[in-house]
């Protein structure tokens, strides 16, 4: 419950975000603070969120077996800093694709390596607190780094900043105090124990690695798609910002999936453990027939009510319609649903088939996308295309890991947690 209400609070604050700073900026700044919104969630949440689970996965396994996890902890503290180092280098190396991106304002460029230290930060707290089960301390992050970020948002509108880059130095900074707020008062996280192999912690990382950073851009990737293909006219109406608001929109089903998510996997993962693949197969039909019943009202509503919804939250007539809103929606769903049968081939140890579907999924995407002429049109048309592709792929891969019978160690409730697609 805890961990429930500090997600719901986040995304709560994640829309608050957004809507007071497309109130305060102009649609062309607007624009760019989107493009540096979805590329900070795609490659900090794709690179540094395999950490997170491999955290999660070693130090549980340690703790089970009574032996301190410090030496794996500092293991991953010294993974994420030369990840976070690469992104650094590559944002100097590529400084002048990113300047464009971001509209010429080098504060975001700033604000973007500032966030990967942040996103390292807090995907390492996370995976930390849920493995040693501190659930409130997860929970106390992700609602101080929202709460934080809307009121440094409203302080940043009342003062007048008419710029992009100090709302992106907002988005950057919050992680650090949602860290520290996560930690307060806990103790006994890195206790001593025997050093770690680098393979305890790598074991799986790469394909890992493969599969968020995949499903990330497929997930943030619209935004990408719509600020490479708009033209001159449509960026300078907003089409960037207006895109972003509805893809925000139609992801509010995500928040509340995450909740049911972290109750329905362990039970799911223990039933792999044992051999009981009749109930792990039961249950999985059952949770992705419940989200794909749901998704047909939440795409009904995203139709009627979205652009109400957008106007209302964001200040402005947005020019997407029902009917875009509506295909953004049913995308998510076949998202969420997929994301449940990911989660199933990696309590069976299927890594590499989850990788390579997400790999794949991503090419569809943009094979699609790249066809179309319409241009919030040719993306989602390009999203449901890559989510159908990937869900296809689970289905089979899933099938047969379970014809063959095949063995998976439980995982706890912690690394469930830290393997759960947590995105703003």
């Amino acid at each position: 419950m805890p961990v429930a209400i500090g997600l719901v609070v986040n995304g709560a604050a994640t829309y608050a975000f957004l809507g007071i700073a497309n109130r305060t900026l102009s649609a062309t700044t607007y624009g760019s603070l989107s493009v540096f919104w979805a590329l900070m969630f795609a490659v900090g949440n794709g690179i540094m969120q395999p950490l997170e689970q491999e955290v999660a996965r070693a130090v549980s396994n340690r703790r089970a077996q009574g032996v301190g996890p410090g030496p794996v902890i500092r293991r991953a503290m010294l993974i994420g800093a030369v990840f976070s180092a690469i992104v650094a280098v590559a944002v100097l190396a590529l400084h002048r694709l990113f300047d464009h991106s971001f509209g010429g304002d080098k504060l975001l460029l700033v604000a973007f390596v500032i966030g990967m230290v942040g996103f390292c930060a807090g995907h390492l707290t996370r995976g930390t607190l849920s493995s040693h089960r501190r659930f409130s301390g997860y929970a106390r992050f992700f609602e101080v780094d929202g709460i934080t970020r809307v009121a440094l948002a409203a302080v940043l509108a009342v003062i007048g900043v008419a710029t992009a880059g100090p709302f992106g130095l907002v988005m950057a900074l919050t992680p650090f105090i949602g860290v520290a707020a996560g930690l307060f008062r806990q103790k006994g996280l890195t206790e001593p124990g025997p050093e770690a192999p680098w393979s305890e912690l790598t074991r799986n990382l790469g394909w890992l690695l493969i599969g968020t950073v995949s499903i990330a851009l497929v997930v943030q990737g619209g935004t990408i798609a719509v600020n490479m293909l708009a033209t001159p006219a449509q960026a300078a109406q907003g089409a960037t910002g207006d895109f972003l608001n509805g893809l925000q929109t139609a992801r509010i089903p995500l928040f509340l999936f995450q909740a049911i998510l972290a109750s329905l996997l362990p039970k799911l993962s223990r039933q792999a453990g044992m051999g009981h693949y009749d109930e792990f197969v039961g249950g999985l039909r059952r949770l992705v027939t419940m989200i794909l019943a749901l998704g047909v009202v939440a795409t009904l509503a995203a139709a009627v009510i979205g652009p109400v919804a957008i106007r209302i939250v964001f200040g402005s007539k947005s020019t997407l319609t029902g009917r875009d809103l509506a295909l953004l929606s049913a995308a998510f769903i076949v998202i969420m649903s997929t994301i449940c049968l990911d989660q199933a081939l990696i309590a069976l140890h299927a890594h590499s088939r989850m990788a390579i579907g997400w790999a794949l999924a991503l090419g569809v995407f943009v094979g699609v996308t790249a066809l179309g002429n319409d241009l919030f049109l040719r993306v989602e048309v390009g999203l449901i295309a890559g989510a159908l592709w990937a869900f296809g792929w689970m289905v089979v891969c899933l099938w047969a890991r379970l014809r063959h019978h095949a063995r998976a160690d439980p995982i706890g409730l912690g690394e469930s947690f830290a393997e759960m697609p947590v995105d703003s």
